[in-house]
């Protein structure tokens, strides 16, 4: 569904041409190495990018220009895919099409775009202390908004003890720590560095052609050096070692298990279609074991849920429990996984699962923001196409989830209680 095309050395278009919407959208993306040293600065910059330009130096003239071109979204994006840190941009705008004849919305937006990656606003040769400081706390804020969600939390925890010796461990955006010892320099010493050695993906989708497409992105990008680009890649664990269980106590009045589970299946390898339909079976719906067996029927959960990252090959079942139940629906939970793996999984519940996926996949090519999502996780790590993913989907028999079932292996029991419980 998306034709491929290389405009520069290290710059990819992957184009969609549909009539499908009246909106046309496109996502630029800087691909980096996630990791601890520059987690916080590839979360900052973005947002200090977008703050101010030279042609337009505050927030006020850029919303302006935005509304001028008939209210163009045009947010930023800090994405994590396996160990591969996207940093960049996502615009949201009318297509041409639908405007009076002469008028466009495409052009000027990249211009805009090219103004905010090339064109920052600047004091002493670096980014504008002020606007570098605001933006600091404003990262900071959110990550330390993610104390008061305690689900978020736990899940978060676990994964750092899950994947403590892999840069997967660091969160997405960093540590408040980290944010800040971030200097206008020293960010302005990363920006070049992002610049010069990222390779970058670009996804667009709207009614223009994909040579249209990449014309007006080569206007955008200058010629690098094809040598500098930086190495981006995942580890990936078939299983693991042995099983870690991790116990931290907060002020909660309900605790959080989260249980992390190694696959040894990534959304390229070919077992992940049956991985993704063997999720929605043990936990990823209402129709799933975990949900009807565990929640339901032994009211062991307030809730319960299984999720794939697919370009890490992990599962996450994430639950809310009473203090006292931890070790009765720890091993309930367990025991659904345990069917699965001996083949109890009935041609009811693969029909309902399937269903729920392909509904879901179907959907995301309803949503522009949602096929740039898909698309661009592609650029990281090959899969398959939607429609081809769903007719394997409808190919798969029992027998092919119980087989991945048996590649699953559990790896870290995080638990979150109270500290009274």
């Amino acid at each position: 569904m998306t034709k491929n095309i290389v405009i520069a050395p290290g710059v990819t278009l992957r184009a969609m041409q549909t009539d499908k919407f009246k909106t046309a959208c496109f996502s630029v993306n800087f691909l980096r190495p996630h990791c601890r040293q520059t987690a916080a600065a590839d979360a900052l910059l973005p947002s200090v990018l977008l703050r101010a330009t030279e042609k337009y130096p505050d927030i006020r003239s850029i919303s302006m220009h935005l509304d001028e071109l008939y209210g163009t979204s045009f947010g930023t994006l800090v994405r994590r895919k396996g160990e591969v840190k996207l940093t960049g941009f996502y615009a949201d705008f009318i297509d041409d099409a639908f405007l009076p004849d002469g008028e466009g919305v495409f052009e000027p937006v990249t211009e805009f775009l090219q103004e905010v990656l090339f064109h920052p606003l600047t004091e002493n040769g670096c980014f504008c202390a002020k606007n570098v400081e605001g933006e600091k706390q404003n990262l900071i804020n959110a990550i330390e908004a993610e104390l008061n969600d305690k689900r978020s939390y736990a899940t978060s925890r676990m994964l750092e003890t899950m994947c403590e010796t892999e840069t997967y461990g660091t969160p997405r955006l960093g540590y408040a720590e980290d944010v800040r010892s971030i200097t206008p320099q020293s960010l302005w010493e990363h920006y070049q560095t992002v610049l010069q050695t990222s390779r970058i993906e670009i996804f667009y989708a709207g009614r223009r052609t994909p040579e249209e497409a990449a014309a007006q992105f080569a206007k955008v990008f200058p010629v690098r050096d094809a040598d500098s680009f930086v190495t981006v890649g995942t580890q990936v664990r078939r299983s693991a070692q042995e099983v870690r269980e991790k116990t931290e106590a907060l002020d909660v009045t309900q605790g959080k298990l989260v249980i992390g589970l190694r696959t040894g299946i990534t959304v390229s390898d070919p077992d992940y279609p049956a991985l993704l339909l063997l999720n929605a079976v043990y936990g990823g719906g209402m129709t799933s074991k975990l949900f009807l067996n565990v929640r339901e029927k032994r009211s062991l959960c307030y809730y319960v849920s299984s999720s794939l990252e697919k370009y890490k090959g992990l599962m996450l079942v994430s639950s809310g429990v009473a203090f006292e139940s931890y070790e009765t629906a720890k091993q309930a939970i367990l025991h659904e996984l345990e069917a699965c793996k001996n083949g109890e999984i009935t041609e009811e519940e693969i029909s309902q699962a399937r269903s729920i996926v392909i509904f879901a996949l179907r959907s995301a090519m309803d949503s522009p923001a949602r096929l740039d999502e898909f698309y661009i996780g592609n650029a990281v790590s090959d899969g398959d196409d939607i429609p081809e993913l769903i007719g394997k989907l409808n190919a798969l028999k029992a027998e092919d989830l119980r087989l991945a079932a048996q590649k699953l292996s559990v790896d870290t029991i995080y638990f979150l209680k109270g500290e009274e419980a």
